[in-house]
């Protein structure tokens, strides 16, 4: 649910602002409400240095994997100016580097030679002057005429050098190209001795993100803390020739008495009031127990607006139930399970939620495995299983199987969802609008809810359909007027029958693809049960019969198998779920979004 919350004004004189902007920091409980107006260069330029202190983090995280953190003396700024002068030296070494690669891979044909012995020779009137020609176009009576010596082959093109006397006239038809400055041996040694700086930099690396990662994490909390201040300043209105100041803040109800306390022992003004209809008030979730570990996954998609049901308790139940049923096999939602519960107890405070969440999952693949009957790609109604042995002579018996059942409860839960969507939109739009605003979408479920009422009514009594038609032709009635002239009672008949008219052939060509789009919790679940069998099929055939190897190779098999299953088939159970409340259940519950997340103004640890 959405907590409450209170609107806070409050008129400071100048000189006491800072002090008391610092005791609302360190209350850390009200959200500054932002102006629209153009920040200032001295913000802007904060926000873009805390983006590359951010990345430099980042960059030093990516090496900490294999050591710990233990904690070095240097303050935060230095690190950070020290790590981009170590990586702006490290990118004119990169650059250096590659444009050693490139001299020594173009005089790699050459050879090794010593640049000063061409030159000596030039002073003695011997020239040394160096072609380049296609292998084809290489003609030996070059040889005959002149004193050539050939070096190399390389990429098709012979590398040659012709002696002449100073004065001689040459006539090649090949390339020349300018005698190398340097030799391949002295590029190969200096290449040696950039790398060698180049690894003096990386364990650098190495030692800050183990010495000095923690100090620049503290670095940039500080430069948030001081942005945020600077946000909080520049978010004040200036009254009375600037010697009052205006702070406006939002404030949840629950909170409010800790910071009135305060307020009330301080010499500031304040008034409060309750978000008014044009008020943007910010949104803070305090669901409890089940729920509140599924509101990660609601603000993936987008936070409600204040005057909005919170959906993360109506969509938590339903989100579990596909997840399982998408991944649906016992063994793994065992390993799920257990793997939540000792996470839980060593990942950090923050991620616990997370790990609650994995286990609520795992409890749910777990159900759906057992009712589908899957047990680490084993099918366990052929397993000749006490329970589901009795299951399968049954359902034989009825000419059906586990798979048709798990179809068709598929769409049963999809249609309950949107049923249930339904019956949020029309208290959403009672809540926001009132009741006279939402008779078109109890027109909608009286029609959806009473014609299956009739029909369940028919199949439980034995009642023909045609005894029941008085029923139903009472329900089209009232449902057909509600939806295409009483949709709201706010417009006129005109206006809501054109709008009853749309909004039913929206409704007749929307529902029922809504519906059918459930079927993919199903899909999912076979792909994942026939995917582990495969892998266990696999396992058999491949293990051979050499009795202590035929064990270890089937153990692998099943191992990077179903690793890769359980990859695979939960990533899927992951998103085709959420892709399923954030579009059918959304859609169908009317939900609109674009809440703004309640961010205090607080001390950053």
């Amino acid at each position: 649910m959405i907590s409450p919350m209170i609107k806070y004004s409050l008129l400071i004189y100048h000189q006491e602002y800072e002090d008391i902007l610092d005791e609302l920091r360190d209350l850390g409980v009200v959200h500054v409400v932002e102006k629209e107006q153009e920040i200032s260069d001295e913000i802007r330029d904060k926000y873009q240095y805390i983006d590359k202190v951010d990345k430099a983090i980042r960059f030093l995280k990516n090496r900490e994997n294999d050591h710990p953190v233990i904690g070095g003396e240097l303050y935060g700024k230095d690190v950070y100016e020290e790590l981009i002068e170590l990586q702006s030296r490290q990118e004119g070494i990169i650059n250096k580097l590659n444009t050693l690669r490139k001299e020594i891979h173009e005089l790699e044909p050459w050879g090794n030679f010593s640049p000063d012995m061409v030159d000596k020779l030039r002073e003695e009137g011997i020239t040394l002057r160096f072609f380049i020609c296609p292998t084809r176009k290489f003609e030996q009576e070059w040889k005959e005429k002149y004193t050539i010596e050939e070096i190399s082959v390389h990429g098709g093109q012979n590398h040659f050098i012709l002696i002449s006397r100073e004065g001689e006239e040459v006539d090649i038809p090949a390339e020349e190209i300018a005698p190398p400055s340097r030799s391949l041996a002295g590029l190969r040694e200096e290449k040696e001795g950039i790398k060698q700086e180049m690894e003096v930099i990386e364990n650098r690396f190495e030692e800050m993100a183990r010495m000095d990662l923690d100090a620049l994490v503290r670095y940039k909390n500080e430069l948030i803390q001081e942005l945020e201040y600077e946000k909080a300043v520049h978010n004040t209105a200036r009254e009375a020739e600037e010697k009052l100041m205006i702070l406006e803040g939002w404030v949840p109800k629950e909170a409010a008495p800790k910071l009135n306390k305060y307020l009330d022992n301080s010499s500031a003004a304040y008034i409060t009031s309750v978000p008014g209809p044009d008020d943007k008030a910010p949104i803070h979730l305090k669901n409890k127990g089940f729920a509140s570990k599924f509101e990660k996954l609601g603000e993936l998609y987008s936070l409600p607006t204040y005057k909005e049901l919170d959906m993360t308790p109506f969509f938590a139940p339903f989100y579990a139930l596909f997840f399982g049923f998408c991944l649906g096999d016992a063994g793994y939602g065992i390993l799920m399970a257990v793997a939540a519960i000792f996470a839980r107890k060593k990942v950090q405070k923050e991620l616990k939620p997370m790990a609650v969440l994995v286990f609520y999952l795992g409890l749910a693949t777990l159900f759906f495995g057992l009712i589908g009957g899957t047990f680490f790609g084993i099918n366990l109604y052929h397993a000749d299983l006490p329970v589901y042995r009795d299951l399968q002579a049954m359902f034989t018996e009825r000419g059906t199987d586990i798979n048709m059942i798990l179809f068709y409860l598929s769409i049963i839960l999809g249609a309950i969802q949107i049923i249930f969507g339904m019956v949020l939109k029309a208290v959403n739009e009672t809540i926001q609008f009132g009741w006279k605003y939402a008779m078109g979408t109890y027109g909608w479920l009286t029609l959806i809810v009473g014609s299956i009422l009739v029909y369940l009514t028919s199949m439980v009594t034995g009642i023909p359909m045609e005894a029941l038609n008085p029923v139903l032709y009472m329900i089209l009635g009232v449902s057909g007027l509600m939806i295409l002239l009483l949709n709201n009672l706010n417009r006129n008949i005109f206006t809501n029958f054109g709008l009853g008219l749309w909004n039913t052939y929206n409704m007749a060509t929307g529902l029922l693809g809504d519906i059918l789009s459930y079927i993919r919790l199903f899909a999912l679940g076979i792909a994942s049960a026939i995917l582990g069998f495969v892998f266990n099929s696999l396992a058999v055939s491949m293990s051979g019969n050499i009795p202590v190897v035929s064990a270890i190779v089937m153990i692998i098999i099943l191992i990077f198998g179903h690793s890769i299953n359980l990859f695979m088939s939960g990533l899927g159970s992951f998103v085709h779920p959420m892709r399923l409340t954030f579009v059918e259940f959304y859609k169908n519950a009317g939900f609109s979004g674009g809440g703004k997340k309640y961010n205090p103004f607080r001390n950053i640890e």
